[in-house]
């Protein structure tokens, strides 16, 4: 290995050449070996799947394939003239284009004018878009008008993470591929073959663990690795995996829940203390309590609602936790909060199976000897009731697309215009056909005219359009029969009387 090859990155030294060198992306890598022996490569390619599994690097193993002189079965030789000159970067027809930095309309006009022009040295141009999702609107018309006619020398490659969020006009032009999460016992068999190759000793406890926290991701993996190598000599064990990832054994899993479970305030507390001072993540912590009782229902666990509502009010902590400056305090409180809604549940049930007969109904939530439920618990009740009271029956699997679909269209929103996204999150929304109407309490008026705005509305149906399809229209609309959520101002103080009741405290001054 030469002086300049030691300072590569050991993913980049590794990345795949040909099309059988792609780890866990079989179908899709077979399909286009195919339609590149044939001659029939498509006009455009949209490549959707999570970071580090593969989308770039078959997107630029296909712009070599289309351009290569002597192609085997699909392959690219990696040795012909037009071959080399894209594995060095030295080729004008080869653009890759980051969607993030060049979102704007201007970028994909000069884009529009370069695509007409022949091909300098190759055969064919091949644009490839990373992160697609992330151009604006207008970008998107304007790329729509080249992909409805595309120039016979011109290949697109588009890659993306967020798929739901390109609009269905481009996805309909494009020969679509997902790109899987690679399964951990794949990852760990090319992280054993990288590593005898490369000198790195390590046990196949500890390439299995690189695997798992890779989440599917084998870049992710490679990157792990080659910290791992540099971390410490010798052997790579788990042990010394686990102390320079920050993770935590899952011999630490199984008696933290069962802790949670029991309502064991001093054991959580303690434990999460010991993690704090070992510079454990939380948040990986967390994700693992999560796959734990996850494998745990899969098994058939005797109290899966238990679960299921432990599981639901774990992934709401990790959420927060993520967006928090002093994490500390926010997982304390959040975990202190679980199991007290926890115990107040089994205690609902209890007296439920005691006396079947279901209470009188209740326009308002009111509080009873305790704190009100949590903003998590009270959004997915007033999701299910949205589903559940829509004007359309629909059924169970179209009731959870449309609130899968209507939740990421929601984080979307709030990542690119987050006062719709603070209006609309009071609203109550359902589908009626093409129809989809976004309904709130009369005193919430202000919600529905800032959102009835022009710039606003155009936003917001564009962003129904992208998610739901271009045939949906929105309604923004009043309705009493909507239940009204708490202000900011009400949940904040809700979950600090949570935190005096918890701690025997009480709130001396409020702004």
């Amino acid at each position: 290995m030469s002086e300049l090859e030691a300072h590569v990155s050991l993913y980049r030294r590794w990345r795949p050449q040909r099309f059988s060198e792609v780890v866990g992306q079989e179908e899709v890598v077979r399909t286009l070996r195919n339609a590149v022996a044939a001659g029939d490569a498509a006009h455009a390619y949209l490549f959707a799947g999570e970071r580090g599994i593969g989308k770039t690097s078959v997107a630029r193993i296909l712009a070599r394939a289309v351009n290569c002189l002597a192609p085997q079965a699909g392959e690219p030789c990696n040795t012909c003239s037009n071959c080399q000159t894209i594995l060095a970067n030295r080729s004008l027809d080869i653009l890759e284009i980051d969607g993030a930095s060049n979102r704007g309309i201007d970028h994909i006009r000069r884009l529009r004018e370069e695509v007409n022009f022949s091909p300098t040295d190759l055969r064919t141009k091949v644009y490839i878009i990373d992160e697609i999702h992330m151009l604006t609107n207008e970008a998107f018309n304007a790329l729509l008008k080249t992909l409805e006619e595309p120039p016979p020398h011109v290949v697109f490659v588009f890659a993306t993470t967020e798929p739901h969020r390109v609009p269905r006009t481009i996805v309909s032009r494009c020969q679509a591929f997902d790109f899987r999460k690679i399964p951990a016992e794949r990852i760990a068999a090319h992280l054993g073959v990288i590593a005898q190759k490369e000198g790195i000793p390590i046990s196949s406890d500890a390439l299995l663990l690189l695997a798992r926290k890779a989440n599917g991701g084998l870049r992710d993996a490679e990157v792990m690795l080659e910290q791992a190598a540099s971390y410490r000599d010798g052997e790579i064990q788990s042990e010394a995996l686990l102390e320079m990832l920050g993770l935590v054994g899952r011999e630490e899993v199984a008696p933290f829940l069962e802790a949670l479970e029991r309502g064991d305030r001093q054991h959580v507390l303690a434990t999460v203390e010991r993690f704090v001072d070992r510079g454990k993540d939380l948040e990986l912590f967390l994700a693992d309590l999560v796959e734990f009782l996850r494998d745990r229902i899969a098994c058939g666990s005797p109290d899966e609602s238990g679960d299921v509502f432990l599981a639901r009010g774990l992934l709401a902590v990790k959420r927060d936790l993520f967006r928090s400056l002093d994490r500390r305090i926010v997982l304390d409180i959040g975990l202190l909060a679980l199991m007290n809604e926890r115990a107040a549940l089994a205690k609902r049930v209890s007296r439920t199976a005691a006396d079947p007969t279901p209470p009188p109904p209740s326009p308002t939530r009111k509080r009873e000897n305790g704190p009100t439920e949590n903003l998590l618990t009270q959004g997915l009740k007033l999701q299910e009731e949205t589903v559940r009271t829509s004007p359309s029956p629909l059924s169970a699997p179209d009731a959870a697309g449309f609130v899968s679909t209507w939740q990421a269209m929601m984080r979307g929103i709030e990542r690119e215009r987050v006062a719709i996204a603070a209006f609309l999150i009071e609203g109550s929304a359902h589908l009626e056909g093409s129809r989809l109407t976004v309904a709130f309490h009369p005193e919430h008026v202000f919600h529905k005219e800032s959102l009835e705005k022009t710039a606003n509305s155009q936003y917001l149906a564009g962003m129904v359009h992208r998610h739901f399809g271009d045939q949906v229209s929105v309604e923004i609309e009043l309705d009493d029969g909507v239940v009204r959520k708490p202000s900011p101002r009400e949940s904040l103080r809700e979950k600090g009387q949570l935190v005096c009741e918890l701690l025997d405290g009480r709130i001396v001054k409020e702004d």
